[in-house]
């Protein structure tokens, strides 16, 4: 029987090649310049406790993994196809840190490690009650990660946010441009916008 070696990439700084991910119709990773911009707002410890709440292709969780030996990561996803994905690429870089949870929030949360202090959630509709179940899940001093393409989505979260008095309230939109070639010409493609929201919890 064939095994895959671990892919190779062995450099301290966040930020793995959207390319070394693999991906499926439907799924493709959040854009490696935006995965950094969400890392850097999550602020994980050495030895966090993370929730990732839709976690996709697992591209930003594989990351968050890999920085934190000492902590642990669960993704929750609901779509069986992304999962199946999101366990191929744990093997894939060998990450053993990483747990993936087939579910949907917010019923199967309570699945999921008691108390995170970190928790990102990735969502393309209004939250409703499912942001407010993460937030009463999070442990206290704990940080919310909100990540959202639609205007709704930004919307529904900070007033969620505003009457749940979060702290920290930052509100990023991350856009990114590529270089791309196309015959003689040299222009710069963007990426999908995505809305960065991040708070912290301190009651």
């Amino acid at each position: 029987m064939f095994i895959q070696a671990p892919y190779q990439w062995d450099f301290v700084t966040p930020g793995i090649p959207d390319g070394a991910f693999e991906a499926a119709p439907g799924f493709s990773p959040t854009p490696m310049e935006q995965r950094v911009m969400l890392l850097a707002h999550l602020r994980p410890r050495p030895d966090s406790v993370v929730w990732d709440v839709g976690g996709g292709t697992g591209a930003l969780a594989l990351e968050i993994a890999r920085l934190l030996p000492r902590g642990r990561v669960q993704a929750l996803e609901r779509d069986p196809e992304a999962v199946e994905l999101l366990e191929r690429n744990r093997a894939r870089f060998g990450i053993n840190n990483l747990e993936v949870l087939q579910g949907q929030a917010p019923v199967d949360l309570q699945r999921l490690a008691p108390n995170p202090d970190r928790v990102l959630l990735e969502v393309g509709r209004p939250l409703g009650g499912v942001l407010r179940a993460v937030w009463e899940s999070l442990a206290l001093g704990g940080r919310l990660v909100i990540s959202t393409s639609s205007l709704e989505g930004l919307v529904d979260a900070t007033d969620h946010l505003g009457q749940l008095e979060a702290s920290d309230l930052q509100v990023v939109q991350a856009t990114v441009h590529r270089m791309q070639r196309r015959g003689d010409q040299t222009r710069l493609g963007a990426a999908e916008p995505l809305f960065l929201i991040a708070a912290e919890r301190h009651q």
